[in-house]
């Protein structure tokens, strides 16, 4: 190829590349930043919340817990031999890849990005323990539930099961102390990781109501346990 002829290829995809950085603005994420600016008031205003009903009875009780880490959200659930498995979903950039700058929340905040599965193992409960100290992360409110000990098996052995097909080999973090996969659920605003902590809660036969966006949880007829 001569120097003309790789000079013109050379410009063609530079301006492939120029048009269709213009196509993502005016199509994806020009549209999506106004929505938020607009709604986004709305939402504070609103002070969106979740409102989390607990089964009327359990015939066979086991306990699991709804943690909340700032505005992130993430469940503990008691297996059969009582060791604990904390469970966390979350963006792939920010949680694995460690990428927390400001461009890199506003992506995940405006458009879809590469979703995360956590998991940690945990020993079972014991009388006075520290719970922040065995998970490594501190916790701003904790409500602790008893549900049907099937529900409780049943998510577990769904969300060992992503782990164990992952093509992907789990990634420790270390700041976080949980080993990620990639979630085959995207991130986004309108899925985050009190979405999809309500998800789990009403697998386990919960009924959530509510928009848990922020990670403003209210039980019926319950408080916070204290940490």
């Amino acid at each position: 190829m001569g120097p003309l002829k790789r000079k013109i290829v050379m410009h063609k995809v530079v301006m492939h590349k120029i048009v269709m950085g213009r196509a993502l603005m005016q199509n994806v994420l020009i549209p999506r930043v106004l929505i938020l600016l607009i709604c986004f008031p709305l939402l504070l205003v609103s002070g969106c919340s979740a409102t989390i009903s607990l089964p009327a009875q359990v015939a066979e009780p086991r306990e699991v817990q709804l943690l909340l880490h700032g505005r992130h959200s993430s469940i503990l659930l008691t297996a059969a031999d009582q060791s604990r498995l904390r469970y966390s979903f979350g963006d792939w950039a920010w949680y694995v890849a460690n990428e927390q700058s400001l461009a890199s929340g506003s992506r995940a905040l405006f458009l879809d990005s590469k979703g995360a599965l956590g998991r940690q193992q945990i020993a079972p409960a014991s009388t006075g323990e520290n719970l922040e100290a065995q998970i490594g992360v501190g916790i701003g409110q904790r409500w602790q539930f008893q549900v049907e000990a099937a529900k409780v098996d049943a998510l577990i052995e769904t969300l060992e099961q992503q782990f164990q097909r992952s093509q992907t080999a789990p990634f420790y973090s270390p700041e976080r102390h949980l080993s990620f996969i990639p979630s085959d659920k995207p991130y986004t605003m309108h899925y985050n990781s009190n979405h999809q902590a309500a998800d789990w809660l009403r697998a386990l036969g919960l009924k959530v109501e509510g928009n848990p966006v922020w990670g403003n949880w209210q039980v019926k007829n319950a408080e916070p346990t204290q940490r």
